[in-house]
């Protein structure tokens, strides 16, 4: 297997964020779950909106940003990483098969209730989507590459943890 590099070296080319809001939801509310999953000091990408019929024909909304600045996307892989709780950060690495395809993007559900009280923790009903899209090299298996990012990047954060826990 090819080298992986340093989670420092992560370059991850796009994010892509969607979610619905249904019927018996507040658009506004779920716009600002959404928001409140991307750092405060980003510009503030505005959501695609399409308005859409489910099921039963009641009315659904699916939102959509793109964050496609390979440093701000870059930026917030990080800031949800260090978001997560320890246990999801595992669950991260123990699910990587099942959450990389083999272009390499990542896929990360997020609880939207959570998420609008400021939280972010990984679930999987009725979730903000979230699809990182990684760089890797050719020739280096996407999943293996992904997981090993995935992987510094919670050794980082732990790492940042403990030292401000000292």
């Amino acid at each position: 297997m090819t080298d992986v590099r340093s989670a420092r070296a992560v370059v991850i080319s796009r994010v892509e964020i969607s979610v619905f809001a249904h019927a018996t939801e507040e658009e506004e509310k779920v716009e600002r779950a959404v928001l409140n999953m991307i750092p405060k000091d980003f510009a503030r990408p505005r959501p695609k909106v399409q308005r859409l019929k489910g099921h039963h024909n009641d009315p659904l909304v699916r939102m959509t940003m793109r964050i496609t600045k390979r440093s701000a996307a870059t930026k917030m892989f990080r800031s949800l990483m260090r978001s997560l709780s320890p246990p999801d950060r595992q669950r991260l690495l123990d699910e990587a098969v099942e959450r990389v395809d083999k272009s390499g993007n990542l896929y990360l559900r997020l609880d939207k209730q959570r998420a609008y009280r400021g939280g972010a923790v990984l679930h999987e009903a009725d979730s903000i989507r979230m699809k990182f899209g990684f760089r890797a090299s050719h020739g280096v298996d996407p999943v293996s590459y992904v997981r090993a990012c995935v992987a510094e990047a919670v050794d980082e954060v732990e790492h940042e943890a403990g030292f401000l826990n000292q």
